[in-house]
C-alpha cells in the first residue's frame, strides 16, 4: 500500500530556457536532432558523444539557435565517462532536469549483421551490445539519480527500438533485440522506483530511421520491404525522433511515465 500521508513532489515551474538536459549520442542522427530541437526553444544542452567529428557537426548546426550547447567527449559505457558527463553538466549549468540516453544501436551496423545465427556471436560481441544499449542508460541514470531525487524532479528518455517487440525479420538480431527489450524493462522499473521522487522515465521506440549512417548501406529492396510495413507509407526521420524525445523531456509530459512511444510511421 502507498503511504496515505505521502505528498506528491511538485511539478517543476521553470521555463524552457532555464531547463538543462543531457543528450548522449548527440553527434548522431537521432541524438543530434534531439539536441537541436531542445536548443531551438532556448534550453541548455550538454551534448555527449565519443566522436569529436560527429559532435562538431551538431555544434555547427546549432550555431545561431537560442539555447546554450556545451559538449564533452566521453565513453558512456564506462563509469568514469558517465560520471564526467554528469559532473560537467552540474558544474557548467548548476542543475540537470532531464537526460536523453540516445547512445546505442547495433554494433558495426550494416546489412550483414541482421538476423545472424547465435553461433556468429562471441560472448564479447553479446556483452558489447548490452554495454552500448543497456549499461550506458543504466550508468547515466544512476549518475543522475541523487540529483533528481534532491530536486524532486527529473526526466529520463531511453531509446529502445521496434526490435524489442516485433517477431519478424530484418529488424535486428538476437543481441540487439534483447538489449532493447531490456531498455524498456529498465525504464518501466525506473518509472516505478523513481516516481514518488518526481522522476519520470519513458522510452522512444523508432523503427528504421534513414540516418546518414544507414544510408551508407541500405539497398532499395530492404528499404521497400520496411516501407511496406508502415501505415503511412514512409519512414520516420531523425527529426521526428527528436520531437518525441523533446516531448518526454519537456513539461507537457509530466503526467506520463513508464510508457513507450513508437515513432515509426505506424509500424506495430
Amino acid at each position: 500500500m502507498f503511504d496515505e500521508d505521502f505528498v506528491a513532489p511538485p511539478r517543476l515551474d521553470l521555463p524552457l530556457d532555464q531547463r538543462v538536459y543531457i543528450v548522449t549520442g548527440a553527434g548522431g542522427g537521432i541524438g543530434g536532432a534531439a539536441a537541436l530541437r531542445l536548443l531551438r526553444v532556448g534550453s541548455k544542452v550538454l551534448g555527449v558523444d565519443l566522436s569529436s567529428r560527429r559532435m562538431a557537426e551538431t555544434v555547427e548546426q546549432a550555431a545561431g539557435l537560442p539555447g546554450t550547447l556545451r559538449t564533452i567527449k566521453v565513453d558512456v559505457t564506462t563509469e568514469a565517462g558517465t560520471a564526467a558527463a554528469v559532473d560537467y553538466a552540474l558544474t557548467e549549468f548548476g542543475a540537470v532536469h532531464g537526460v536523453a540516453n540516445v547512445a546505442g544501436g547495433m554494433v558495426n551496423i550494416d546489412r550483414e549483421v541482421y538476423d545472424v545465427p547465435l553461433e556468429s556471436f562471441s560472448l564479447q560481441d553479446w556483452q558489447r551490445m548490452y554495454a552500448l544499449n543497456v549499461e550506458s542508460a543504466f550508468l547515466m541514470c544512476r549518475g543522475l539519480e541523487k540529483h533528481f531525487v534532491a530536486q524532486g524532479y527529473g526526466k529520463v528518455v531511453n531509446v529502445a527500438s521496434l526490435a524489442a517487440f516485433a517477431n519478424r525479420l530484418e529488424l535486428g538480431n538476437a543481441a540487439y533485440n534483447s538489449a532493447k527489450a531490456a531498455v524498456v524493462a529498465f525504464t518501466q522499473t525506473l518509472s516505478m522506483q523513481g516516481g514518488r521522487h518526481g522522476i519520470r522515465a519513458n522510452c522512444i521506440a523508432p523503427g528504421l530511421v534513414l540516418s546518414d549512417r544507414v544510408r551508407q548501406w541500405i539497398d532499395e529492396g530492404y528499404l521497400r520491404r520496411h516501407i511496406d510495413h508502415t501505415a503511412l507509407g514512409d519512414l520516420s526521420k531523425p527529426e521526428d525522433l527528436g520531437e518525441g524525445i523533446a516531448f518526454f523531456l519537456e513539461p507537457q509530459s509530466d503526467a506520463i511515465t513508464g510508457e513507450t512511444l513508437r515513432v515509426a510511421a505506424g509500424v506495430r
